[in-house]
């Protein structure tokens, strides 16, 4: 079970506010847009700074650690805790971290440089701020005033919401440090940092251009590490390796950020993305991409975004275009005008940036996101439990009461039937046995309605790693919502020694996921997505239930299934409870053996994908009573 230790996350005020505290629980990285490693060039000579777009003038490995391996001079070390910088071959070490979460770079084997800052900190009951700075030796740019800074790192913080990594430019050989970029903020394609989070090791680019026009012939940079600019930043650790300084090329678009949606600034719920929109709540997209202009030149940049559904056909494909000054700070295209249509299926979108001349550095001018339509699904997470790694894939609270869950913004008025969650297995995370409900709450966070308390009974309920194991949990009355208001959906463990985890499923546009600590009541912004659903089909309701014995049966939904079903049933007892599905012959195709189930609401999810298209009928046998209901399978 994991020890209890609270982050600080993106806060706002509701009834009290949400605070900022400290947890072990690590947000996740974003699926859609994957950080790539870029294989570093070395320049023919160390030091001789080289004509030409492209071409390195500096380069550093660290094989040496500080004394330097780049044919101009040593690193230094400043700053109250700069003795932290650290030439490093086996990873970080301290009680959050392991020498396996060493970094991945191109050299990484010869060595790199770390500010291990949970080592010094290790085992820590108050952990100490630390401000660190790792500095390059003077360099004489002058024959490439044009030029960007290029590196490879691996990066996690604790515990301040507010990075505290920079990269800072000096022109007067380290008096003065008037230009400095934010590492977390300055990623690649949608790959920002937050708090606690690692989304491995990943190459930053910063454009020195305007930092060293004042004298290109005295620079110097630095990395600095800054808790106390932040205010809390303690651990966990930053890794610097494979660090370039390139002439720049004359068009080099950067593709900062796409996104399925226009929204800019957290709070505005109506534009944030989902991964699953009902048909109830499809809405207008409005695509996005933000751009920089790392290149000398002035260039036009066009900004494609291809939509293209699960059958490979293009149902939108639309260019809009932005003018780019050379050197340029960030600017956006937004291409709107696309519903996609109420028809369940799943849709690819693929986001391009190009110039009217060709691009030097065309690696970060693509980036892909995916989303899928549902008669009745409302969803923000990916679909499967995260897969096991440093970061934690499920939330239990150390057995300690909590909510947690997702905003969903009602684009239109529909009424919500049920909620579906994953609950995690694996050692520390639900216990069989354990009990949990969900709640629906209003745009306030004030209780609106519940569900049955559901029992753990058997582990095939529990979702492991990249699977998805949907518990649909009925509300006791259904719940209009109204247009243009938001609502929580959460699943609640009420404590105890019957632990209960909520599975996490990628990560969530900061300020749509939820948690409340019951010891603290306290609401706390999360960046991990807990896999917690809304479900508007009204076929799973109570009424619509064919009933034999005490045991109830429902419709499917979707049907017709594509893909996978979910069945709903319920007991009035508990009962072991079997289903077998038979095609029109009667031949029985598919058996599944739920185990022993508590007296409620349940329901299966049934993967169609090895049933051919065509008709079929599923039986549930429960308490000596055998129902049967008529299900469809598409392609």
């Amino acid at each position: 079970m994991m020890n209890k230790i609270y982050l600080s996350c993106c806060l706002l005020t509701i009834a009290g506010g949400l605070s900022a505290q400290r947890t072990g629980w690590a947000p996740h990285p974003r699926t859609f847009q994957k950080a790539v490693v870029q294989a570093v060039k070395e320049p023919a000579a160390q030091g001789t700074p080289k004509a030409g777009p492209g071409d390195v003038v500096f380069y550093e490995d660290f094989a040496n650690g500080l004394a330097g391996n780049n044919g101009f001079d040593a690193w230094t070390v400043a700053g109250a805790d700069g003795s932290v910088w650290a030439y490093d071959t086996d990873g970080p070490n301290g009680d959050f971290c392991t020498p396996s979460e060493h970094i991945t770079s191109t050299t990484f084997s010869n060595g790199f440089m770390i500010f291990d800052s949970n080592l010094f900190n290790n085992g820590c009951t108050t952990c100490q701020v630390l401000d660190g700075y790792l500095v390059s030796p003077v360099l004489d740019l002058s024959a490439t005033p044009d030029c960007y800074l290029a590196f490879e790192e691996d990066l996690v913080w604790c515990c301040s919401n507010d990075p505290g990594h920079f990269v800072d430019v000096s022109t007067d050989g380290g008096v003065t440090w008037p230009t400095r970029f934010t590492i977390a903020t300055y990623a690649e394609t949608n790959n920002s940092i937050t708090v606690n989070e690692s989304i491995g090791t990943h190459t930053r680019r910063f454009d020195l251009s305007d930092a060293i026009a004042v004298d290109p012939t005295n620079v110097r940079f630095r990395f600095s590490h800054e808790g106390n600019t932040s205010g809390n930043i303690t651990h966990y650790f930053w890794q610097i390796d494979d660090v370039q300084i390139v002439e720049s090329h004359p068009t080099d678009i950067r593709l900062v950020a796409a996104d399925l949606d226009s929204w800019e600034d957290f709070g505005l719920t109506d534009n944030i993305e989902y991964n699953i929109y009902p048909y109830s709540q499809l809405r207008e997209l409005n695509f996005r991409g933000r751009f920089e202009n790392f290149g000398s030149m002035a260039t036009d940049v066009q900004f494609n975004v291809n939509v293209a559904n699960s059958g490979g056909t293009s149902i939108f494909d639309q260019t809009g275009t932005v003018t780019m000054p050379a050197h340029a700070v960030m600017d956006s295209v937004i291409i709107d005008g696309f519903v996609p249509p109420a028809m369940a299926d799943d849709y690819d979108v693929t986001f391009t940036a190009s110039s009217d001349s060709a691009d030097g550095y065309p690696e970060d001018n693509m980036a892909a996101k995916s989303f899928s339509v549902d008669p009745f699904i409302y969803a923000m997470d990916n679909g499967k439990r995260d897969p096991n790694g440093r970061e934690l894939n499920a939330y239990d609270n150390d057995g300690e009461a909590f909510m947690i869950g997702n905003i969903f913004w009602a684009e239109a008025s529909a009424t919500v039937y049920a909620i579906q969650v994953c609950v995690a297995n694996g050692s520390g995370n639900t216990a069989v046995g354990a009990t949990f409900d969900a709640q629906l709450l209003d745009q306030n966070l004030d209780f609106l309605e519940s569900t049955n308390e559901f029992e753990v009974t058997s582990a095939t309920q529990l979702t492991g790693a990249n699977q998805s194991k949907w518990i649909t949990l009925l509300l006791n009355n259904p719940v209009d919502l109204n247009a243009g208001e938001e609502y929580t959906a959460v699943l609640e463990h009420f404590g105890g020694t019957d632990n209960v985890a909520a599975a996490i499923s990628g990560e969530s546009v900061p300020g749509e996921s939820l948690l409340y600590d019951t010891p603290t009541d306290t609401w706390f912004y999360v960046t991990s997505t807990p896999m917690v659903r809304l479900v508007f089909d009204p076929s799973i309701g109570i009424a619509e239930v064919d009933r034999r014995n005490g045991v109830g049966l429902g419709q499917c939904f979707p049907n017709p299934a594509r893909g996978t079903t979910m069945i709903p049933y319920d007991l009035d007892l508990a009962a072991s409870v079997t289903f077998a599905v038979h095609d029109l012959s009667g031949k029985v195709v598919m058996t599944l053996d739920e185990g022993r189930q508590s007296a409620g609401s349940h329901s299966i999810q049934v993967n169609t994908d090895q049933l051919t298209e065509g008709v079929y009928f599923y039986t549930l046998s429960a308490n000596g009573a055998q129902l049967t209901k008529r299900m469809s399978v598409v392609r």
